[in-house]
């Protein structure tokens, strides 16, 4: 049967209204050698700008939560626009469940503070920290913040940023949660993911101070991506042997407590890496810094470039060509990376970017 949209409550209709949070400028890139080498090369993403949607705050209740889905009902409805990329399969997924699922009540405001992906890293550092800050900053004493289940890198996360355990509400799949009230923010949804979102970028500073007051500049720094599956390179560990012929350190951020990762990245006067996950450290290094994305050709995403415009650094990317026909997020490259013209366009830059820092 099919089911459209208009079916289901929006969260606007929910909260008969919402609280601006902000807004944001529309920007572009700051590009090492104004978008182009020496050797002709242009960077990609150099007519990109952010977007500058309004960012709100929806108060709404009764409202149940289900963690699975991650996902809110409203009035027995679930809320079409809280789904973020799930679509229309997961709002029928709600109604499918059995009517024995446990509902636990709550008598207190609860915050919205994950999206379902919430285990890949970019989601939690885009999505979770952004809310979990303005939580910490807005909320009721007796409010709450939702979780899902921690794992141990999760948990270092709301600790770092402050988050006491008593406002913790950890839900778990399978069960349903009812409050009285619910409040539901843009960034949960990704609304920021592609603006210069000023409460991101306060959010992360926060992390930065608590986790490296005074960090040295000086790093250059390699993100391998090793075993991750999803856009495999074949011949990685040849391009990083020649990086690190010129001062790069290999880093596989996942092997590192949150606290340690975040002050490496704020140690940073250059980052190099493909796009993933892991990139997502970006949002620790201090402005200024230079990032080289490797972006692979069918997976074209401004992410990255959107989170540096964010945080004032300076942006190059290179598309790597990887014989994969199809626009997907996981298939692995069946070309080998081009590891002379990357160790090239490596040096440029860095040549580059000293020449920056002697400059000031």
């Amino acid at each position: 049967m099919s089911v459209s949209l208009s079916a289901f409550p929006c969260v606007f209709q929910a909260a008969g209204g919402r609280g601006l949070i902000e807004t944001s400028p529309r920007m572009g890139g700051n590009f090492a050698f104004g978008g182009t080498l020496p050797d002709g090369t242009h960077s990609l993403l150099t007519d990109w700008h952010t977007d500058t949607p309004p960012i709100y705050r929806y108060s709404f209740g009764p409202a149940v939560f289900d963690p699975a889905l991650a996902l809110f009902a409203w009035e027995g409805h679930p809320l079409h626009d809280t789904v973020y990329t799930q679509g229309l399969a997961a709002l029928e997924r709600w109604h499918a469940a059995p009517t024995s699922t446990p509902v636990e009540q709550h008598h207190c405001t609860a915050w919205a503070g994950f999206d379902h992906w919430n285990t890949n890293y970019y989601h939690w550092v885009a999505h979770t920290v952004p809310a979990l800050y303005y939580f910490l900053k807005h909320a009721g004493q007796n409010d709450v913040f939702l979780l899902p289940p921690l794992t141990p890198w999760q948990e270092q996360f709301v600790t770092l940023a402050g988050l006491a355990p008593e406002r913790r509400l950890i839900t778990h799949p399978g069960t349903r949660y009812a409050f009285p009230r619910v409040v539901y923010t843009d960034f949960v949804r990704g609304k920021t993911d592609f603006t210069a979102s000023a409460t991101s970028l306060a959010a992360y500073a926060a992390l930065r101070q608590a986790a490296s007051t005074t960090p040295t500049r000086g790093r250059y720094l390699f993100l391998e991506r090793g075993e991750a599956t999803n856009r495999h390179m074949p011949n990685e560990a040849e391009l990083a042997e020649a990086l690190t012929t010129l001062g790069f350190t290999r880093v596989r951020p996942e092997r590192l407590p949150i606290a340690q990762q975040i002050d490496l990245f704020a140690q940073a006067d250059m980052v190099m890496g493909f796009l993933g996950a892991g990139l997502a450290n970006v949002a620790w290094c201090q402005p200024g810094t230079l990032v080289y994305e490797l972006v692979p050709s069918h997976h074209l995403n401004p992410c990255f470039l959107a989170m540096c415009i964010q945080g004032g650094l300076q942006y190059w990317a290179d598309k790597v060509e990887t014989g994969v026909a199809h626009e997907d997020h996981y298939t692995p490259a069946t070309l080998p990376l081009p590891v002379g013209e990357i160790v090239r366009h490596t040096q440029a830059l860095l040549h580059w970017r000293k020449g920056q820092i002697g400059s000031r």
